[in-house]
């Protein structure tokens, strides 16, 4: 679970901190920048499996193939440095590369990167990007307490997802060395903070540390690198969602919508109501009464159906797109291996706005309950969505709503420049942990519809 991110100098987030809990809605006008949000954690999960350029390049799919489009810009001027740095609880238990189990030292932890270019090698036109700091520390159940803003139970969930049998030094730290000015990369034991840590020169890595730690000798670090991968972005294509599965296939709904049949039909054999609980909850935006998976055991394949009221099934090629975003999280919501964050954008797609309410629920339900103990019936699965929709703000809760707005600030490079801050409403949970705060009147303008916008019909007398 990622609690908290900040951000300076990477694309237009300048001092950027967000505070986050099981479910986060963002919302904002189209171009304040709330896909540079998603793009901050994007770039920090691609850096714990890809090379720093390899992460540049794929933070998210456009025609650029620069790897600099992630530093912050004003005008001509591109700062030098970008910092990340974010605040997560991580699984407890791993298996690292080769299959071996291994016990995290401590579950929450903070995890800072900075990425530098190097100017010299950008005039010889090299890439010139390097890793400039890497460091992950522990935070101690004492701290939890007053980190830990959002509506909690102290005894079924804080206590029992926060372990830290860690004291003195961090898992990884970054020394500069005196005489040379070699950046060196920490690896400090597991086991305790004494003895001398395994040292990486940092100037020449390709990839972070955190990306390089594959073995149980380091359960922590790997810890940590297993929660950023499981950071998911879903986009939910309707070709994906729409294709059958060949019956060999297994695993959890794919984040473009990939497996629905084959995720549906596992359920299925671990639990024969899945079906109906499915169907139940589709037939919220459509009227619907059965759900089911075909099996054609010649072609060896599985296809997701869906059985009118009329009494039809419809293949999921036959089904809107809304309807297959809708029916894709509802897999999602029944299958408790679907964990980690689960980021969204613009759920509202395809969806009317008077269905819009069973959207909201649905992604709500997918998150943990941190008022109950995590398990099987209350994975640890949390989520962010990132809106510009008014209907989806009005439907929203106090607590779950994170405004995006723009302000002006001084620019890395002196002068003026424009970035984002997150402004929750004073109700909020966040409110109380002294986070930027704002009325429902400061938004008012955001909700209300533009002059004459309004359906009207013009009948015939």
């Amino acid at each position: 679970m990622l609690t908290k991110l900040e951000a300076h100098g990477f694309k237009n987030l300048l001092n950027f901190e967000v505070s986050l809990g099981p479910f986060n809605c963002i919302a904002g006008l189209n171009g304040v920048g709330k896909s540079n949000i998603f793009d901050a954690i994007r770039f920090l999960s691609l850096l714990s499996d890809k090379s720093i350029i390899e992460a540049a390049l794929a933070v998210r799919d456009s025609e650029s193939n620069d790897p600099l489009d992630i530093f912050w810009t004003n005008g001509d001027y591109r700062s030098e440095r970008l910092k990340l740095a974010v605040e997560m609880i991580v699984p407890l238990d791993v298996i690292d590369d080769f299959g071996r189990k291994a016990r995290a030292k401590s579950t929450f932890l903070r995890y800072e990167v900075e990425i530098a270019r190097d100017l010299h090698e950008e005039e010889s036109n090299s890439l010139g990007l390097y890793l400039a700091r890497e460091s992950l520390v522990h935070i101690n159940k004492g701290e939890a307490v007053n980190l830990l803003q959002f509506p909690l139970s102290a005894a079924q969930f804080r206590d029992k997802v926060i372990v830290n049998k860690r004291k003195g030094a961090g898992f990884i730290s970054t020394q500069v060395v005196e005489d040379d000015g070699i950046i060196e990369i920490h690896l400090h034991q597991d086991g305790g903070s004494s003895g001398q840590p395994q040292k990486i020169p940092a100037r020449h890595i390709p990839k972070t540390v955190i990306a390089n730690t594959n073995s149980s000798v380091w359960p922590t670090i790997l810890s940590a690198r297993r929660e950023m991968q499981s950071w998911r972005f879903l986009s939910l294509e309707p070709s994906a969602m729409r294709r059958s599965n060949k019956m060999h296939e297994e695993g959890t709904v794919g984040a473009d919508g990939g497996k629905l049949a084959a995720a549906l039909y596992r359920l299925f054999r671990k639990d024969e109501n899945v079906y109906s609980r499915i169907a139940s909850r589709l037939s919220e935006i459509m009227p619907t009464s059965d759900v089911r998976v075909d099996v054609d055991p010649v072609r060896q394949l599985l296809t997701v159906e869906v059985r009118e009221r009329s009494g039809a099934f419809l293949p999921a090629r036959a089904l809107s797109d809304g309807t297959l975003r809708f029916l894709a999280l509802c897999i999602m919501a029944e299958d408790p291996d679907f964990m980690g964050l689960l980021c969204f954008e613009e759920p509202e797609n395809g969806i009317h706005p008077a269905k819009m309410s069973a959207m909201l629920s649905l992604l709500k339900e997918l998150a943990v309950d941190p008022t109950q103990s995590t398990g099987e019936n209350n994975p640890m699965r949390q989520i962010l969505i990132a809106t510009h929709s008014p209907v989806l703000v009005k439907l929203e809760t106090p607590d779950d709503l994170i405004y995006a707005d723009i302000v002006k600030v001084r620019g890395l490079d002196g002068k003026p420049a424009s970035t984002i801050r997150c402004k929750s409403l004073r109700e909020s949970w966040r409110s109380a942990a002294g986070r930027e705060c704002i009325d429902k009147g400061s938004i008012i303008s955001y909700l209300t519809l533009p002059p004459g916008s309004q359906i009207s019909l013009d009948l015939a007398e």
